[in-house]
């Protein structure tokens, strides 16, 4: 827990050069904070950390330098054990804050970040720095992603987002293209691991069928009908639900919409680096807003979700309800880690909307504007499109085609059932003319005999 909270260790500077303010100059100004900053040891240039090359690289001369990082573990921490420090270094720390002052190791020119920021550049010579964050915040980040997307990869992925979006007005495209507002940031964040235990108690529905006779009109008649009625049958339940949760990752920034940060997952956080200076050179890099104990909140929110689809699965069923959910967590640890974004702003009609790409794989997120004389425009075109096509076929005929062809057919079928009855007619008569007569009966001679000798 001490390496976490070394709160009064001040930054080491890992530069080839000797910093231009002297130990005891620091000790004389305790506002006075030191700074990394990274020389080239060729022809004493800015280092920054390239994506491409993965190490320190000189903008000026070419020379690569391979960054000096260890390769131990990447740590978990205890995090009741941290909220219980926190607590009382809290207690003890003073009531008033002074700004940190940070002395440019280029131009010895006194200058302070913003109070979310620990990194950037120079306002008077654009050297580029890193300060310690002990200065600020009791909890030092102690992991991280480098970057893998260079500037220029992040610009194009940036302006085919941006050339995608329907309905975006003009102005949108033309602060795209405006290099000078992509700026690559180093994100804090926290993850937390997490054993829950969940007791509940709810109800298991299942699903059955049952016949029910109804009365309904037919016909002008009331009669008695059968239909199928589903009914749920609800049995109380109990049990138990065990989750490992790894990594859950929360967002500790306040400056980017929380939309945004949330959406730019997934992360490779298996290949997460210990902290070093080396790979922030060139980048800006910000102080967590969002303390361990708040963001360990939102991570509930999180588990709680899955909590909840774990127990309906338990549940079984066709239906579940859930009365309560109670959940313990034990063996929580906790990281402090920045990851690398590409992020954009600009305004538009007084406000501002924050572009952010993914430093790692390119997914990007952002807020965006509506040009409403565009949409204006386009339900004018569509609504003109079908009106004129409306009237084209009108001129066609369309329509009255349609009517005679329906009038055809009217026609087509009466003459049909005509046909149809006069033809079972012929056959009724023929089957009727077809029957056999009765013969009349012929005389034989022994009718003439009596019919002529009779008295």
């Amino acid at each position: 827990m001490s390496r976490l909270f070394d709160e009064k260790t001040r930054f080491t500077s890992l530069s080839t050069e000797p910093i231009n303010a002297t130990e005891d100059k620091v000790r004389e100004d305790e506002h006075v904070i030191t700074q990394a900053h990274f020389s080239c040891s060729n022809c004493g240039s800015h280092l920054v950390y390239s994506p491409t090359s993965q190490d320190l690289l000189c903008r000026n001369c070419g020379h690569h330098y391979p960054v000096d990082t260890s390769h131990e573990p990447i740590h978990e921490y205890d995090f009741k054990g941290a909220v219980k420090e926190l607590s009382r270094l809290r207690h003890d720390a003073p009531k008033t804050k002074e700004i940190a002052i940070i002395q440019c190791p280029s131009c010895g020119a006194e200058f302070s970040f913003k109070d979310n920021e620990h990194a950037g550049d120079c306002p008077y010579c654009a050297t580029p720095v890193i300060a310690g964050t002990a200065h600020a915040r009791f909890i030092i980040p102690r992991s991280l992603l480098p970057f893998l997307i260079e500037q220029k990869q992040a610009i194009k992925i940036y302006d085919e987002w941006i050339g995608s979006r329907w309905f975006a007005p003009s102005a949108l495209k033309n602060h795209s293209k405006r290099d000078d507002k992509l700026v690559g940031i180093f994100l804090p964040y926290w993850t937390y691991d997490s054993q829950t235990t969940s007791h509940y108690r709810g109800q298991r529905g299942i699903t059955y069928y049952d016949r029910q006779v109804y009365s309904t009109v037919v016909n002008g008649r009331r009669v008695q009908q059968v239909r199928t009625v589903a009914r749920i049958r609800w049995t109380p339940v109990a049990g138990r639900v065990n989750l490992h949760f790894d990594d859950v990752l929360i967002g500790a920034t306040k400056t980017l919409p929380r939309t945004i940060i949330n959406h730019l997952q997934p992360w490779d956080l298996e290949n997460l680096v210990p902290y070093s200076e080396e790979y922030i050179s060139g980048f800006r890099s910000e102080i967590y807003q969002v303390t361990v104990d708040q963001g360990f909140l939102q991570a509930e929110n999180i588990m709680e979700t899955k909590i909840h689809q774990s127990v309906r699965y338990d549940i079984g069923g066709d239906h579940q309800r859930i009365s309560a959910v109670n959940t313990q967590h034990a063996n929580t640890t906790f990281k402090h880690v920045l990851l690398p974004v590409w992020s954009a702003a600009f305004k538009y009609r007084n406000k501002a909307y924050r572009y952010v790409i993914n430093g790692r794989n390119g997914t990007i997120q952002g807020e965006r504007p509506y040009s409403y004389v565009k949409i204006g425009f386009a339900m004018l075109a569509i609504a003109t499109a079908v009106f004129a096509l409306l009237f084209v076929m009108e001129q066609q005929g369309a329509f009255n085609q349609n009517s005679g062809y329906n009038q055809g057919s009217y026609k087509q079928n009466n003459s049909r059932i005509n046909n149809d009855f006069f033809e079972n007619t012929f056959r009724l008569d023929r089957y009727q003319n077809s029957r056999p007569k009765r013969q009349k009966h012929q005389p034989t001679e022994l009718d003439s005999f009596i019919r002529f000798n009779t008295f």
